[in-house]
């Protein structure tokens, strides 16, 4: 079997969606289709349901997917082992972070549990909290960093991955502030709905913030505008757009220099860890390494 039919299943179980997916694998709508009916006949049962309104997976498709998944991670995890030990690995890290993270924390991070020598050749993708959770699913990515909030679960499945926890930040509400340095705006301070500037699905820290908000409350806010990126939210705050929940060790450079202040109490923050993940399989020496350095740095 085709292992790319496997990565085509596993996008379309994602996205379910046959353009978009289709156009996540580069290739037009009616090839994506054709292999997916080729991967059914392989398998020589229905695993996806295909309607004029959605498409979703069939019982099989439901119980294939996590094989699938096994499978295509077992190969990229062989084809490391196979390199390693015809001497043709390279001493390198595939780290996936989420944007929020890639550009304050995880250099400085890095930087205090591993020297240059120790982290060889750094492939670092900054992307969506959604896509670096497909680019380990894919094994893709050896290890990723992101946000946890207190009462979500975890971004991966344990049974597959470990993570650990490196570090701790905030979700604190920041916007710009008026003439005389006090915020343009303050939750708890009236009745009125705040703009929020909100983050769309895709982000990680849209997932926290609901699930806080939902267990917690709401404070009042009015979504004025969506982006996956905490760093489009911030550059919208600084200009005066609305409220921003930005993670502190992000916003904190702007709020030194004055261009954002806190635009509510501490009861409005919202606690966060950070934590890495990587496959419970056995990784390259040099991977295994690197994490045998972090887990011992943290407990020391």
């Amino acid at each position: 079997m085709d292992l790319g039919l496997l990565e085509d299943f596993l996008e379309l179980s994602r996205e379910l969606n046959f353009s978009r997916a289709a156009e996540k694998r580069n290739m037009t709508q009616p090839a994506f289709s054709r292999r997916i009916r080729a991967l059914e006949e392989a398998v020589e049962t229905p695993l996806i349901s295909r309607t004029t309104r959605q498409v979703s997976l069939t019982a099989a498709g439901k119980v294939f997917q996590p094989r699938a998944e096994a499978i295509v991670r077992a190969l990229w995890d062989a084809r490391a082992e196979a390199k390693e030990a015809a001497g043709l690995a390279q001493r390198s890290l595939n780290l996936a972070a989420t944007h929020a993270l890639s550009y304050t924390f995880v250099p400085r991070w890095l930087m205090s549990v591993a020297g240059p020598g120790q982290i060889g050749t750094l492939n670092l993708v900054s992307d969506t909290f959604r896509q670096c959770v497909r680019l380990m699913e894919s094994g893709a990515a050896t290890f990723f960093i992101c946000h946890k909030g207190s009462g979500e679960g975890l971004a991966l499945p344990e049974k597959q991955f470990a993570h650990h926890p490196v570090g701790c930040d905030r979700l604190v509400p920041f916007c710009a502030p008026g003439e005389a340095g006090a915020p343009l705006w303050t939750l708890g301070s009236g009745s009125e709905d705040l703009p929020l500037l909100s983050y769309g699905p895709a982000s990680g820290l849209h997932r926290i913030l609901e699930t806080h908000w939902a267990q917690h409350g709401r404070p009042r806010l009015k979504s004025a505008m969506s982006s996956v990126l905490a760093s489009t939210n911030l550059e919208m705050a600084k200009a005066g757009q609305g409220v921003a929940f930005l993670p502190s060790s992000l916003a904190e450079a702007e709020v030194a220099k004055g261009a954002l202040v806190r635009a509510g109490a501490a009861e409005f923050e919202v606690p966060l860890q950070i934590v890495i993940y990587r496959s419970r399989s056995r990784l390259s020496p040099h991977c295994e390494a690197f994490w045998s350095a972090l887990t011992r740095a943290d407990a020391a």
